[in-house]
């Protein structure tokens, strides 16, 4: 029987850097063969992930941003048993490009401590989170440059998300690590990778 596999996360605020580092780090471990899944949230392919993408795109009416925070929830929970503990209980090592950390982060601060309760009483913890961590002004440049923005891609809201991972980071009980995501794309993914191996899941 196999070990169950380890479940880690990238996490941050928009324009972070998540994307590109999970492309590095899914790269990595196909070149060392290692046994692994990499996913995403919020999903796109089930109907709540497909009507949450519709109102961070202005595409549907907007709604009570408390309600769209349990809309997150309500995918993750079922991404959770659908897709990633399937993954874990074959001993595969799960990568999510984001995960509950940033529904703690992008609540209002009198949300936080509510929807960190709510999420780890409905899905499993992660061995570890890596938070990319870059200022909202150097976030909302990149945002700029990219386009495409969301509802949550204003430089006060990211300012907040910011520091609500900070306040995650303290009051979760999970084990996190912050990454500066201000250096090049390479020098970033070498402070990831070092982080995954101080933490043993990579050796």
């Amino acid at each position: 029987m196999k070990s169950k596999g380890k479940f880690i996360v990238i996490d941050g605020i928009g324009a972070c850097g998540k994307d590109t580092q999970v492309e590095f780090l899914e790269k990595y471990l196909s070149e060392n063969n290692l046994d692994f899944l990499v996913t995403r949230e919020h999903t796109r392919d089930t109907p709540t992930g497909v009507l949450i993408e519709k109102i961070i795109k202005k595409e549907e009416a907007q709604i009570d941003p408390e309600a769209l925070q349990l809309l997150f929830i309500s995918d993750r929970r079922n991404h959770f048993k659908k897709v990633i503990e399937p993954a874990l209980e074959k001993g595969k090592l799960v990568v999510s490009n984001r995960y509950y950390p940033v529904n703690v982060a992008f609540s209002t601060q009198e949300w936080r401590d509510k929807f960190l309760k709510i999420n780890q009483m409905v899905v499993d913890r992660p061995d570890l989170v890596i938070v990319i961590d870059v200022p909202a002004e150097v976030a909302i440049e990149r945002m700029t440059k990219r386009g495409d923005p969301d509802i949550f891609d204003k430089l006060e809201i990211m300012e907040r998300n910011r520091e609500g991972y900070v306040w995650y980071a303290k009051n979760s009980g999970d084990k996190c690590v912050f990454v500066d995501g201000t250096g090049s794309k390479e020098e970033v993914f070498k402070n990831i990778i070092d982080a995954l191996k101080r933490s043993k899941i990579l050796l």
